[in-house]
Parts: structure tokens; C-alpha cells; sequence
């Protein structure tokens, strides 16, 4: 029965992609000639596109990065280090993530007014270059790490940053990659915060470009499917590559050893 089933639900899945790359592949004022690599090469030879493109991966790898390297060395603190407030800091952390993102939006806005940073990368980076929820999953997974290898380095001298910086972080690798993968996806297709704050088109990512991409190429369905299409290929590239990794960081996070 699986046989049968599995088959069709991915035929299902992938029916959507199927109809965007044949509407891609249209040819400029009709005609049956493939021209999918022809409408990809004019989208970025003119226009802004590749601004917005270049834009996205900025944001996406920075705030990808930076939530990594603080939620992770956050995340193995509250797991490993004991020092007064650690639970009541971890339950903290743990409580924002009842909180709606908007909820938070006007008074982080208002930070960044002040600070003068409307209209520039930090402004759309800082406010998310560290999760509560990357401070969670890294802290759950520090937990499944082998307690005596970690005595063991604190009885031959090594010093905590040491620990982390040579036995902890491999170990943690899963689970930062997999933190890295869901925040370099949330910021891709993230349109709301980077609207607010920047004015300046030239800061515009894909999602906002994408949204003003008619008033330039006017409605033109062959090349705004050809830019979905486009913009789709870097997180599906990157979910295949640490698909390992994703798997591993989700269903070992909770195991403690």
C-alpha cells in the first residue's frame, strides 16, 4: 500500500514545482522553445534582482551565524555550567517564546530608531542574531552530552572556554547546523521586519523586492515565476545538504545520556 501512496503524495508535493518551471520556461511572447536558463539569465541581467538577492544572503548567512555562535555558547552554558540564577535565566529564556513576534516588534522598532540604525544591515540583523528558541534546542542537546568526557578535560586543566571550543562544539555540531538550517529559512522568506525598517530599496531582500518586483517588470508572470522560482533554489540546496545534520539536531536533542 505504501507503495502506492508514498508515490503519489511526492507526485502531489512536487506538482507545484512542476507547474512553476514550466511557467518559467516560457519563451517571451509565446513560441514552444525551452528558454527556463534564458529568463533566469535576464532576470539578473538587469533590474534589481540580484540587489535583493545578494540582500538575502546577507541577511540569511549573518543572522544564521550569529544566532549559532550566541545560542550556542547561551545554549551549552545553561546545560553545563552551574552559577546562581542558570534555571530561573533558562526559564526566562524559555517564557519569550510565548510571546507573539509582533507583540515585541513596535518596542524593538523603537530601539532601532534610536540608535540610528533605520536603513541599515545591523538594524535588520542585531534585533535576531540570538533565538530563545536556538538557546533551547542547543541547551537540550548539550544535555545528551557524555558528562565524563567533560570531567575528564576539567581534570587534565582545560579551561571551560576550552572545553567548548574543542570538545563541546564538534559535539554540538548537529545541533547548531540544524539552528543555523531553520534560521537561515525563517530570515529567507522573512517580509514583515526587514518592510519595516528599510527604506532604502537598495537594502530590500527578496521577499520585499519580490512583492515590488510588478511595478518594474510590470505583470509579467513568465519572469515573476522565474524570480519565485529562483529564490527558491538556495533553501532547498541547503535543506538537501544538511538534511543529515537536521534530522540528527531534532530527534537527538531530546535524548540524555
Amino acid at each position: 500500500m505504501s507503495r502506492v501512496v508514498l508515490p503519489l503524495v511526492v507526485a502531489v508535493m512536487l506538482l507545484p514545482i512542476g507547474v512553476m518551471v514550466l511557467v518559467a520556461s516560457a519563451p517571451e511572447g509565446g513560441g514552444t522553445e525551452f528558454s527556463l536558463f534564458a529568463n533566469i539569465a535576464e532576470m539578473f541581467a538587469g533590474g534589481d534582482f540580484p540587489v535583493y538577492f545578494r540582500n538575502s544572503l546577507i541577511l540569511s548567512f549573518g543572522i544564521g551565524i550569529l544566532d549559532v555562535v550566541f545560542a550556542g555558547a547561551t545554549g551549552y552554558a545553561l546545560a553545563r555550567l552551574r552559577f546562581p540564577g542558570s534555571r530561573a535565566l533558562f526559564v526566562l529564556v524559555v517564557g519569550t517564546l510565548a510571546l507573539s513576534p509582533t507583540v515585541v516588534m513596535v518596542p524593538v522598532y523603537v530601539i532601532v530608531y534610536q540608535l540610528g540604525w533605520i536603513d541599515t544591515f545591523q538594524g535588520m540583523i542585531v534585533p535576531s542574531m540570538m533565538s530563545a528558541f536556538g538557546v533551547f534546542l542547543v541547551r537540550q542537546f548539550a544535555l545528551s552530552l557524555p558528562e565524563e568526557l567533560l570531567l575528564a578535560a576539567r581534570v587534565d586543566g582545560a579551561g571551560e572556554f576550552r572545553i567548548f571550543a574543542t570538545i563541546a562544539l564538534p559535539l554540538l555540531r548537529p545541533a547548531l547546523l540544524t539552528l543555523f538550517l531553520l534560521q537561515f529559512l525563517a530570515q529567507w522568506d522573512n517580509l514583515l521586519w526587514p518592510l519595516l525598517v528599510a527604506n532604502d530599496q537598495s537594502l530590500w531582500p527578496l521577499p520585499v523586492g519580490i512583492s515590488q518586483l510588478q511595478t518594474e517588470i510590470g505583470y509579467d508572470i513568465r519572469l515573476m515565476t522565474t524570480a519565485a522560482l529562483v529564490t527558491a533554489v538556495p533553501p532547498i540546496a541547503l535543506m538537501f545538504l544538511l538534511q543529515r545534520y537536521y534530522v540528527a539536531g531534532l530527534t537527538l536533542g531530546g535524548v540524555k545520556r
